[in-house]
């Protein structure tokens, strides 16, 4: 509503509450013209029930305009507010994917003992890394995006180092998993060098592979290269993950405070809401 407009109603209703009455007033002072069989004080009070109606009436249309606007804005803000949470609870899942912490605890309890099991699950948190801003493509769409620019961005280079390091650890569990194999793969050549035919040339090739392997691995190497992976591992935690988890509530309370105003501004007569 421009400010004209708020002017000349202003205007119209001083001159309805004020100046007909002081007209009317007047107009009986002088007591000419047209004669009447009412006198002034009969026409004020008529004029007065007259007028107090069309307050009424339009007290009531307000009102009812008023609520109406009510319950579109709680309706939106009821709406909108389910669309963020179920895109919360998507973000939150997608962290949780990528957390480091969820799969190196498992990897430290179980690697140097069961290396292929450090392995698998390495693997497995790599495919989840991998699929984590998948899941936004079916629940975000294109006008919603730019407000989670930063933070999908973000997800997928942490997600991206994340799967690096955790291919560095694989490697390195690679090696151990041959390096405790070493024992196994000399005594089965020396019986095949004792009593040739004992075993497959594949079987052979692959033990063969594995005496190769070991001449360039260390035990005291593999070790170290895990420990300081999984330190890797723990300052990322620190310093990336977290800054995620930040990045997130600040996000999503920004979205909030941002679709209160809108919900409010469509109480306001006269302004469009802005999507």
């Amino acid at each position: 509503m421009s400010k004209r407009t708020k002017f000349l109603i202003i205007l119209g209703a001083v001159f309805l509450i004020i100046g007909i009455p002081i007209i009317i007033n007047e107009c009986y002072k002088a007591n000419c013209g047209y004669i009447t069989v009412w006198d002034g004080p009969d026409v004020l009070g008529y004029y007065g029930t007259i007028l107090g109606s069309v307050i009424a009436v339009i007290s009531i249309i307000v009102t009812i305009a008023f609520t109406k606007r009510q319950i579109q804005r709680d309706s939106f803000l009821k709406n909108e507010n389910e669309k963020w949470d179920r895109l919360r609870e998507i973000f939150l899942q997608i962290l949780n994917d990528i957390n480091p912490m969820r799969v190196l605890k498992d990897v430290m309890d179980n690697g140097f003992t069961d290396p292929s099991k450090a392995i698998h699950l390495l693997q497995r948190y790599q495919l989840d890394c991998k699929m984590a801003n998948d899941l936004l493509n079916v629940h975000l769409n294109m006008s919603d995006y730019p407000k989670f620019k930063e933070l999908i961005d973000g997800i997928a280079t942490t997600a991206e180092y994340f799967v690096d390091v955790s291919q560095k650890e694989i490697d390195q569990y690679s090696d151990l998993r041959i390096w405790q194999h070493k024992d196994a793969a000399h005594e089965m050549l020396r019986i095949e060098k004792e009593r040739p035919g004992s075993f497959s040339k594949d079987h052979i090739a692959l033990n063969e592979e594995v005496v190769e392997k070991i001449k360039t691995i260390s035990y005291e190497n593999i070790n170290l290269q895990i420990t300081q992976l999984n330190t890797e591992l723990v300052q990322a935690y620190e310093e990336k993950y977290r800054t995620l988890l930040q990045l997130t509530g600040s996000t999503f309370e920004t979205i909030a405070i941002e679709t209160k105003r809108q919900a409010d501004s469509m109480l306001s007569f006269g302004k469009v809401r802005n999507r």
